[in-house]
């Protein structure tokens, strides 16, 4: 249960997060997809990480 905690919270940080590594990296169009993914998979590691403790 503490990793399903875990993978709703880590999904918005890992948003944030991703959309200004993009931004800074210069490349805001059309990665409304890949931030979805990258973030899906952060938020199921951290869930995974979270529930092996």
């Amino acid at each position: 249960m503490f990793g399903l905690a875990v993978s709703f919270i880590s999904y918005p940080v890992a948003v944030w997060w991703l959309r200004r590594l993009f931004e800074n990296m210069g490349l805001e169009s059309n990665t409304k997809f890949l931030i979805f993914l990258l973030a899906s998979a952060v938020s199921w590691l951290a869930g995974t990480a979270a529930s092996h403790f």
